[in-house]
């Protein structure tokens, strides 16, 4: 026997058991906390009917899967459907086409019968009204002026219709006789379209008034029979249908081929995207006329490619020069590590008998040690001057940078001669950028001198100014480099071999934070050779200029 689980006013039930019972009790909702639980939800909620031995739900579904409507399955494979890719581009345009054809052929196909019929209809209104007119003002028998008339040679049919109700059909047969009729006022009845007794014919009628010799009313009624005007109608209507139908075949046909035509471009760029999704970077299309919409789609697509190839040219230049970068990197801190490394085992293993080789020892240890620091800490320098592609911008005045640093290569280094020239104390040459990066920039250029030239040399900083822009040279007498070395100054780690002393060694990377900071300040940097010898080094600043005449800018010369 299985108990009834109720809820309390906290909202936990408390399973209650019958006595004797020692199955586990089933789970119910009351009454009242089933209502609170619908009012909530807004609807009402299954009920667990049987609970595992875990807390999930037994061998019944909770909730029942029929309560829920799963819809249909969603195709996420992003393929269009049959009905979809059965429609293209060309099939709608070629239907568009030719529905716009075929409903103006189906307005003209309608207005030209009508118009047909509305001039037969008027040349037999006309008949009728010349025969009638030819009979109002004159005297006599009506019936003998129409079969004496032109009458007697018109198709038009006449027929009197007395009031008495006799009907005579004229012209009069040699065996049939009429009372005589006299017209009593002209017609000014309207041409009318009816049909016979027999309702096969259709005719074109109008009366006539007129009074017989007892004074009684009879109206000749002259009609002409409609036969030829509806014949001629449905020739032109079938005439109309063939002429439509060839005209749609031919619009058709000539529309698939220019629609074909002017879409293979377009399809070419499918194909071309197909290839290039393949890996066939080289492929482009020909993009046909520029003056057409798909001329210049052609066009742009391949300017699209084209820049594509130029990313990834430059992405894989990128991977290039950084896993040299690590890979030089890597050989540079090798050096030291390994010295250090050497140094110690020497030590653990009691290779150094004495004091003073102890001593030799640990300079050497700090020396590489040095030179560790010195080498990461160009690395970092370097990667952030890499990053800063949108450098801190204040105006400086470069004239003031370059004197404190000459300044500074004087005081540091006094075995070599330092010269500014150029430089200009009323604060003229401006430029727009970080001041601090902008004196690493010349500081790197003279430690450069210091490092790889011999005491006694002279170097010579200049600044002058041109169109928009600074130029700064740096040029000393030293040892100089061959031109087969010129260009690769400015790469991570390389070094001059014998051509510039070393005494002081270096990390490589000078002349490579050099570049980096003249990149993020919008400049260009090169190297070339001093007349008689030497190294010289020309750095181009683009120069500050006022957005107003009268603008004073606020200079950083800290």
């Amino acid at each position: 026997m299985r108990g009834d689980p109720t809820l309390d006013e906290s909202g936990r039930g408390d399973q209650v058991e019958s006595a004797g019972s020692t199955d586990e009790a089933p789970l119910s909702l009351t009454k009242r906390a089933r209502a609170r639980i619908e009012d909530a939800v807004t609807g009402p909620i299954p009920i667990v009917t049987e609970i595992g031995p875990e807390g999930a739900p037994g061998s019944g579904d909770w909730p029942p899967a029929e309560d829920f409507d799963v819809g249909e399955p969603v195709d996420q494979t992003g393929e269009p459907g049959d009905t979809e890719r059965r429609f293209t581009l060309r099939t709608r345009l070629i239907a568009l086409v030719l529905g716009v054809a075929a409903i103006a052929l189906v307005a003209v196909d309608i207005l030209i019968p009508l118009n047909v019929r509305s001039s037969l209809m008027e040349s037999k209104d006309l008949a009728l009204r010349s025969q009638i007119s030819a009979l109002d003002g004159r005297g006599g028998d009506l019936f003998t002026q129409i079969q004496a008339g032109p009458f007697a040679k018109s198709e038009v049919g006449v027929t009197a219709v007395y009031t008495s109700g006799n009907v005579v059909i004229l012209p009069l047969a040699s065996d049939e006789s009429a009372n005589p009729l006299v017209g009593k006022s002209p017609s000014t009845s309207t041409p009318e379209t009816v049909r016979d007794a027999d309702g096969q014919g259709t005719f074109r009628a109008l009366a006539y008034q007129g009074v017989d010799p007892t004074g009684h009313t009879a109206f000749l009624v002259f009609w002409v029979p409609l036969a030829d005007v509806t014949k001629a109608v449905g020739s032109v209507v079938f005439t109309e249908l063939l002429i439509s139908l060839a005209l749609l075949v031919l619009l058709g046909t000539t529309a698939s081929v220019i629609i074909r035509r002017e879409l293979r471009p377009l399809e070419a760029m499918a194909t071309a995207a197909d290839d290039i999704a393949g890996g066939d970077l080289d492929r482009r299309v020909y993009p046909g006329d520029p003056g057409t919409e798909v001329g210049r789609l052609g066009f742009a697509f391949n300017g699209m490619l084209d820049g594509i190839s130029t990313l990834i040219a430059e992405r894989d230049a990128n991977e290039i020069r950084m896993r040299q970068f690590l890979a030089d990197a890597s050989h540079e801190l090798r050096t030291p590590v390994a010295a250090v490394r050497g140094y110690t085992d020497l030590y653990r293993a009691g290779a150094l008998p004495d004091e003073a080789a102890v001593t030799r020892a640990m300079a050497r240890m700090g020396f590489e040690s040095e030179r560790m620091g010195a080498l990461v800490g160009d690395l970092l320098m370097l990667v952030q001057a890499d990053a800063e592609s949108d450098t801190r911008r204040e105006v400086v005045d470069l004239s003031d940078v370059l004197t404190g640093v000459v300044d500074d290569a004087a005081v540091i280094d006094q075995t070599r001669i330092w010269r500014l020239v150029g430089a200009d104390t009323r604060g003229a040459d401006l430029v727009q950028g970080d001041r601090l990066r902008l004196h690493q920039l010349f500081a790197n250029l003279l430690g450069n001198v210091r490092t790889h030239t011999d005491p006694g040399t002279t170097a010579t900083v200049t600044l002058s100014s041109g169109l928009g822009e600074l130029t700064v040279t740096v040029a000393d007498n030293g040892p100089g480099v061959s031109g087969a070395e010129l260009p690769k100054l400015f790469d991570r780690f390389y070094r001059v071999d014998a051509s510039r002393s070393r005494i002081k060694g270096g990390t490589g990377l000078g002349l490579s934070i050099v570049a980096a900071i003249v990149r993020s300040h919008r400049g260009r940097v090169l190297a070339g050779h001093t007349p008689g010898g030497g190294l010289t080094t020309t750095v181009v600043l683009p120069r500050w200029t006022p957005t107003t005449p009268d603008a004073q800018p606020e200079v950083n010369r800290t």
